[in-house]
């Protein structure tokens, strides 16, 4: 359905040539020469004050969905993330209404003409519409809403869907019938409580709610009735007030369903000023976040949770690993066992691998599960009445009637649990997870990881790439994955990008018109929106390990959102390759291996990870604090505001002369400020990727014998996914081939300059002041992290 919007709007109508019926309401026509932007994407751009012509598409017996997104001067930045993450989700999206102050209009206009450009086409109408000056951000998305004539209306902040999983997002855009008719959405508050508002976590049972926040999803007739264009401010809460009135018999504004969210970010933004976040046990609370830290849920400092693991029984032996390393951690463990009707009798206990004087076991008929007759209620009494987290592989038939006796027991003694949801395909995989602490499964999916693929004209290596990451194993997880496309590349890998079918995640297609080179590409590849925003920079001649993303997860959740003594700044990223040479002595390359350098310095544990100041450019994880310094580093380098082009940062390296390499002037950072990578160091050098070594912009063609002796020096062998067999125990991914098997302590981590030499941390910052003070004449420490104007010592005037 289209309509009007408010104050003068520019309206571009994304229509099929086919299956709509044009209707000319009243005191309207079609805008003449129409200007088409895309051949096969008809994009008809209308001027101001034109009148709109507005066409119904033909969806029999259909709900229909109009989303309000408000764009501000940040999020125009990601504009056509958020677009991705709405179109071709649902057949119920008939509208998207981009709400933003005059000033964006232009740039907003810009944006959509090259992204409509690159898209499929849908049948979904977008439109631009004026945000009055002085008029708050609830007000202006209600406002706007009123004028939808959709039955159903998405309400979103800036952020859109971006913060939200794949489950969530199809249930706000209704990609099947809603069976609730009040307002639904992964955040709301409850005013109500003793203690002041709360902050309600999102689970996969609703919960009734005073009112929520966006982003959430309601039939559009439960708009409290506004004076749209008027000057009046609405909150969030007259929504709920008003639907609790009309709806009294609900009890409730709305109701709170998803997956667990970013909690204490959205609720420092919507909860009342005074009410703070609740005090919990065992749950969510997060200290306030400074300039520069990742969002961490901290626990209340006991160290102890109690944890709950679901399977079925034949499954129990895939998850033993982890149940041990919860139980030797001290947390107080129960495991549910769905059996088999054929496995009620005789099957009185489950091996756990030694763990089970520390495990309470479950077993629960699966018949009782599906009826959740009075044998399930005599099951479960077993288990305690208030959980921190529940790590389920089971399917969301079996678990909900699990987790709603959990509920209703627990009443509200306690937050929701936090609901870790693991593929039953994946399981023999997951032996790694038995490292991960409280922190890590409570913070689980506070991190959004990006795959960012750089491609030109070799389409043989970018589909080794493609192929390796779809046989990856990804826990779960959503993904978003981005393919950016030089402007050189020839028909084959345009083609295979194309139809690349990625089933983790949205996919995005970024094509260059103009020959930007490798350093652009890869800088460009990605930029933070926020400090849990994190990118896999793949260029297409890396092929990965099925087990990338576990190392990638493990390592993140360890030294990103975990103990606070393992979490540092100096961290840039977390590497997927293991070095076999050393690239940056000035006389040249040099044999690297770093088992053999920890045990010639008398470590004690020669096959630690370790840290290094090299950045990796052959399959990394980049953080997105560092990234963003790093860019505007580049600026500042490139158009040698601070130093001349030509000044050599770091002393006596080879990268001094790599002039067309992004890699040097990030290696300058990272010398000026001390920083540090994380690298695998697994026998043999086994690693989570390799480097194929093929022709491009930094490897020439050369005579086949030399090509074959360097390609030796780079390739590495890949972590394999070990054979399941038909064994009882957990099969051995290799991933905890680590000292006393886990990730060690962040001070425990030895540390390599960039020439290969074992340093502490406090050196390396030492050299990078001095070599500031030398460079700049600023003495001291530079007072503000991750700021390069304070960095290079550039001051306004």
């Amino acid at each position: 359905m289209l309509y009007g919007v408010l104050g003068s709007c520019l309206t571009i109508c994304l229509v099929r040539a086919v299956f709509f019926k044009p209707q000319a309401r009243t005191n309207t026509h079609i805008v003449p020469k129409a200007t088409v932007l895309h051949p096969h994407n008809p994009v008809y751009i209308k001027h101001e004050h034109t009148p709109t012509y507005t066409v119904e598409l033909w969806r029999p017996n259909a709900t229909t969905l109009s989303v309000i997104l408000p764009v501000t001067t940040r999020s125009l930045l990601t504009l056509d993330t958020h677009l991705h993450s709405l179109f071709g989700r649902s057949p119920a999206l008939s509208e998207v209404v981009l709400l933003s102050p005059p000033s964006n209009h232009p740039q907003i206009r810009k944006s959509l003409r090259h992204i409509l450009s690159r898209l499929d086409p849908v049948d979904v109408e977008l439109s631009i519409s004026h945000w009055q000056e002085g008029i708050a951000e609830s007000t202006a998305v209600i406002q706007a809403a009123q004028l939808a004539t959709t039955d159903w209306v998405l309400l979103a902040d800036e952020d859109g869907l971006l913060d939200q999983d794949a489950g969530t997002c199809d249930m706000l855009l209704l990609t099947t019938t809603p069976s609730a008719v009040l307002p639904i959405g992964p955040r709301g508050l409850d005013s109500g409580a003793d203690e002041g508002p709360l902050c309600l976590q999102p689970g996969p049972l609703p919960r009734k709610a005073s009112y929520l926040v966006p982003p959430f999803t309601m039939p559009k007739r439960l708009l409290p009735a506004i004076t749209v264009g008027g000057r009046s401010q609405y909150s969030w809460s007259a929504i709920g007030s008003h639907v609790s009135a009309v709806m009294s018999e609900s009890g409730s504004g709305g109701l709170v369903v998803g997956s667990s969210d970013a909690f204490p970010s959205w609720c420092r933004r919507y909860g009342p000023k005074d009410a703070g976040l609740p005090q919990r046990t065992h749950s969510q609370v997060s200290s306030p976040r400074t300039h520069g830290e990742a969002q961490v849920v901290l626990t209340d400092g006991q160290g102890t949770a109690a944890f709950l693991l679901v399977a079925h029984a034949n499954d129990t032996r895939f998850i033993a690993l982890i149940a041990c390393g919860l139980a030797r951690q001290g947390h107080r463990l129960s495991v549910a066992s769905v059996l088999d009707p054929e496995q009620l009798a005789g099957r009185e206990s489950i091996h756990l691998e030694g763990c089970l004087s520390s495990i309470e076991l479950t077993h629960i008929p699966l018949t009782s599960v599906l009826a959740r007759n009075d044998m399930l209620d005599r099951s479960l009494t077993r288990l305690p009445e208030v959980l921190d987290v529940v790590i389920s592989t089971v399917a969301e038939d079996l678990l909900l009637p699990l987790l709603s006796f959990l509920s209703d027991r627990a009443g509200s003694r306690g937050p929701a649990p936090s609901i870790v949801r693991l593929p039953r395909e994946d399981l023999p995989y997951c032996d790694w997870m038995a490292d991960i602490g409280l922190e890590g499964w409570k913070n689980w999916h506070v991190p959004r990881i990006e795959l960012a693929v750089i491609t030109d004209n070799r389409p043989y290596s970018l589909r080794r790439l493609l192929t390796s990451m779809s046989s990856a194993r990804y826990f779960g997880d959503r993904l978003d994955l981005r393919i950016h496309i030089e402007q050189t590349a020839d028909e084959e890998t345009l083609r295979l990008a194309s139809e690349y079918k990625w089933a983790h995640g949205g996919v995005s297609l970024h094509h260059r018109v103009v020959h930007g080179g490798l350093m652009a590409a890869v800088v460009e590849s990605w930029y933070p929106r926020d400090n849990d925003s994190y990118a896999l920079i793949l260029e297409d001649d890396v092929e990965l390990s099925p087990l990338f993303y576990a190392w990638t997860k493990m390592t993140l959740l360890q030294y990103r959102y975990g103990r606070p003594e393992d979490r540092s700044p100096l961290l840039f990223g977390i590497s997927l390759y293991q070095q076999k040479n050393l690239e940056l002595h000035p006389d040249g390359r040099r044999l690297f291996d770093a088992r053999a350098a920890f045990a010639a310095a008398g470590l004690a544990h020669a096959h630690t990870p370790y840290l290094s100041q090299i950045p990796c450019s052959w399959g990394a994880l980049y953080f997105p604090e560092h990234w963003r310094e790093f860019h505007t580093y580049l600026v500042a380098r490139r158009s040698s505001t601070a130093l001349p082009l030509a000044a050599p940062v770091v002393p006596s390296v080879r990268s001094n002369r790599w002039t067309r390499s992004w890699k040097k002037y990030f290696i300058e950072l990272v010398f000026l400020r001390g920083y540090v990578m994380l690298y695998p160091n697994y026998a043999a050098f086994a690693s989570l990727s390799t480097n194929h070594l093929e022709a491009g912009s930094h490897v020439r063609d050369m005579p086949p014998d030399a090509y074959a002796r360097k390609r030796q020096l780079f390739t590495v062998p890949l972590v394999p996914l070990p054979d399941v067999g038909d064994g009882d125990g957990t099969p051995a991914t290799g991933l905890l081939e680590l000292p006393d098997a886990r990730m060690p302590a962040w001070d425990a981590l030895p540390i390599l300059d960039l020439l290969g030499t074992i340093q502490d941390a406090d050196a390396l910052q030492t050299r990078g002041r001095e070599r500031r003070t030398e460079l700049t004449g600023c003495g001291g420490l530079a007072a503000h992290p991750f700021d390069v104007n304070d960095l290079l010592c550039i001051h306004d005037g």
